[in-house]
């Protein structure tokens, strides 16, 4: 039986998201900001949005190196990428938390 998704196929399709997601992220940003008015802050939302990306391709390569150094079946390669995981949400969540609060002290 053959595999449904190849390492191959999904590490294309990851390399793809790495380069359209950002250049969409422009474009939709470039388009919503000058709808409201505001290009520079929607570009650069846009493009903020845009990195998760690169962000997808950063954790693929994360999540594969802790799986090739401990292996697939292993409880501890599954707690590391755990912990990993986790800890970059707590990061990012903090981060768009940040970002939130002062976009809304600068609307008001």
């Amino acid at each position: 039986m053959d595999e449904l998704v190849t390492t191959e196929q999904a590490e294309r399709v990851i390399a793809m998201l790495t380069w359209a997601l950002p250049l969409a992220g422009l474009v939709l940003g470039a388009i919503v900001g000058a709808a409201r008015g505001r290009l520079g802050r929607g570009v650069a939302l846009g493009l903020l949005c845009g990195l998760s990306g690169p962000a997808v391709w950063a954790l693929w390569r994360m999540y594969n190196g802790v799986i090739g150094g401990y292996g697939l079946d292993s409880v501890r390669g599954l707690l590391v990428n755990l912990a990993l995981f986790v800890l970059i949400g707590l990061v990012i969540g903090a981060g768009v938390g940040l970002v939130a609060r002062r976009m809304r002290k600068e609307s008001a």
